[in-house]
């Protein structure tokens, strides 16, 4: 998740975004980070292998070894499912 933090944070700043605002958002995504929901699909992701390789990359720039392995998680049910409920959490909390 710590990719994803840094993206949103580089894009909320981009778009004019408080410091303020920006550590909230942080809060809020380190908050999703760690619920259960977030664990499964890390553990879901791990069990694939590379994930770290892949997290690496995407923070060089290069997010496509990242990209293809959720796409492949989400071709299951249960990793699709868990994305949803991961991205009706982080608009609940005003993250998008």
């Amino acid at each position: 998740m710590i990719f994803v933090i840094s993206k949103n944070n580089q894009e909320a700043a981009g778009k004019g975004m408080s410091a303020v605002e920006l550590m909230k958002n942080r809060a809020v995504l380190a908050g999703l980070a760690g619920s259960d929901d977030t664990q499964r699909l890390m553990t879901m992701l791990q069990k694939q292998g590379g994930v770290q390789q892949a997290a690496k990359a995407a923070a060089a720039g290069d997010p496509s070894h990242l990209m293809t392995m959720v796409e492949q998680l989400m071709s299951s049910k249960e990793g699709a499912d868990l994305v949803a409920r991961i991205q009706q959490q982080a608009r609940k909390a005003g993250v998008e």
